[in-house]
């Protein structure tokens, strides 16, 4: 696999914009009158927008679409699309949105704010509820308050009245939910409520950022009011001036709210360590052939099937370029190269991030600007992109799966569903499991933890590997590293392949199957899956 390159820096023509936000797609103008349900409203700004219903795939499509004002009126309504976007068409102004489909928990946004201008994608989630038998009811936010001495305040969604924070002090919050029936829920159950969470300039999540408050899924508690919840310190990530408070709510049957509340952060205690510069830029995209479990806040929809999952891994070397800790790090991103809009911002100290956003394709390059600053400078680097890959499957595993009288020196082979990407790389290994004993029989790396022993590859560098079309061969001990030149006679073994796809550049991986994290250390196995269990079968030796 060929290192990164990274391109030149590309001139930023784009609207730079503050730590507080997104940017990106839509702009003003007039436009036609919608022709398609996924295009809702008939306003001069447009929010592109998707759904689906966690981080990291799969999309949404076909859910119920429904806009209101800030006074609770239907104005507009349609559907997501078969790939789970939608565009909001809206006026200047605030709305909320609902997203209801059979099968899934509701999902609602409040305060979003439309600009004239260039507005950020808005990214969606709307789980798959725990139970149908259960309401599909957004959990309802109360209000959401700060605390000032001994007494709490309400928060304006006044952007000119918006409370104002020091950043050393933080932003103390305390927010009261309910999910107890009204007038509009007649469906019997009940729900409660079970995660709050809070951020500063974007949607918090368990694996992302902000403050949670977790509660017993217990019917009796219909609402809940959480203690004081402080963001401060790394959870502010250096957002200051005019920014967003984002809370996040979801109830015992996945149905969640999100409401966004205009604030403003003070620096009053400015960082002015010294900058230089920014070294090993990276992105690296990532797809798999199954999903994985996140409870965080965005997951792509360009997963390029519904059993699979994409996401960007971000990662920068500040530290070794810059004189002391950073105020935060601004990610910036683009669909050319050239017009960028802020991504996210996280901590000083921060060298990683996850980019799992919905617009996120397969084949369509994405690009990225890191940007380390203090209250008074900043400094970018160079810029890097990567071309997510599509995702493939493993079958035909040969030996198969219960095969007995199999020779001792057996050709292994298996099949792929397409050929991903600019090289295929396989680990095989042949382990004697059933008999508890020398399971490392042919390949090492459970023993010893090397991932290139038995490595091979399609690019012309293994000659033992055999190609024809979509299946691969490669006989048994074709390197001369097994335990012994061929399999005992009327023994039990266990294969297993591991399978993944690169780019040229070395900037894109798409994993078919790998249990042992040769290719790509994935850290939310929790149920098992093609990726997480490779591709295994059990046989049996004869005597020949």
């Amino acid at each position: 696999m060929k290192p990164h390159r990274s391109l030149p820096l590309a001139l930023l023509t784009g609207l730079l914009l503050s730590a507080c936000g997104g940017g990106g797609d839509g702009g003003g103008g007039t436009n036609p009158p919608p022709t398609d349900t996924s295009v809702i409203g008939t306003g001069s700004s447009s929010v592109a927008g998707y759904l689906s219903d966690s981080q990291a795939g799969p999309v949404v499509a076909g859910s119920t679409v429904t806009v209101e004002n800030e006074g609770g009126s239907v104005i507009a309504n349609g559907a997501t699309d078969a790939n789970g976007r939608f565009t909001l068409k809206l006026d200047p102004g605030v709305y909320n949105v609902n997203f209801k489909k059979d099968g899934y928990a509701a999902s609602r946004i409040e305060g979003l704010r439309v600009t004239s201008g260039t507005n950020a994608p808005l990214n969606a989630i709307e789980r798959v509820a725990f139970a149908t038998t259960l309401p599909a009811t957004a959990p309802k936010i109360l209000n959401v308050k700060y605390l000032e001495g001994t007494g709490a305040k309400d928060f304006s969604n006044d952007p000119a009245k918006a409370a104002s924070f020091n950043a050393s002090a933080g932003v103390p919050v305390r927010v009261t939910v309910s999910t107890a029936p009204d007038a509009e829920n007649k469906q019997t159950g009940i729900n409660s409520p079970n995660l709050i969470y809070v951020g500063v300039g974007g949607v918090p999540g368990s694996g992302a950022f902000g403050a949670r408050a977790l509660f017993n899924v217990d019917p009796k508690y219909t609402t809940v009011t959480t203690d004081p919840l402080t963001l401060a310190g790394s959870s502010l990530r250096g957002v200051r001036g005019a920014t967003e408070l984002y809370v996040v709510v979801y109830d015992s049957n996945e149905n969640r709210t999100e409401r966004r509340i205009p604030i403003v952060i003070n620096d009053d205690k400015p960082n002015d360590n010294a900058l230089t510069s920014i070294q090993d830029p990276k992105a690296l995209a990532v797809t798999l052939s199954q999903k994985v479990g996140y409870y965080s806040p965005i997951r792509p929809t360009g997963a390029p099937t519904e059993q699979s999952s994409l996401w960007v891994d971000l990662s920068w070397n500040a530290a070794s370029g810059v004189a002391g800790t950073p105020l935060g790090v601004r990610v910036w991103t683009s669909d050319d190269g050239s017009t960028f809009r802020l991504l996210k911002t996280v901590a000083g100290n921060a060298k990683t991030l996850r980019d799992g956003r919905g617009s996120l394709e397969v084949g369509k390059k994405v690009y990225y600007q890191f940007e380390v600053f203090n209250s008074t400078q900043s400094v970018r680097s160079d810029v890097v992109s990567t071309t997510p890959l599509d995702s493939f499957t493993l079958s035909d595993l040969t030996p198969a799966d219960g095969s007995k009288d199999v020779s001792r020196t057996p050709t292994i082979s298996w099949n792929v569903s397409k050929k991903v990407g600019d090289e295929r790389q396989f680990y095989v290994m042949v382990n004697d499991y059933p008999q508890q004993s020398a399971n490392c029989f042919w390949g090492n790396v459970l023993c010893s933890g090397d991932k290139k022993d038995n490595l091979f590859s399609d690019d012309g560098s293994s000659a033992a590997l055999k190609n024809s079309g979509n299946t691969y061969s490669v006989g048994f001990n074709a390197n001369g590293k097994a335990l012994l030149p061929k399999l005992e006679s009327r023994h039990g073994y266990t294969l297993d392949v591991s399978a993944a796809a690169f780019s040229e550049s070395g900037d894109a991986v798409s994993i078919a199957h790998d249990y042992y994290s040769i290719f790509y250390s994935l850290d939310t196995c929790n149920f098992g899956g093609p990726v997480c269990e490779g591709q295994v079968s059990n046989f049996t030796t004869g005597d020949n």
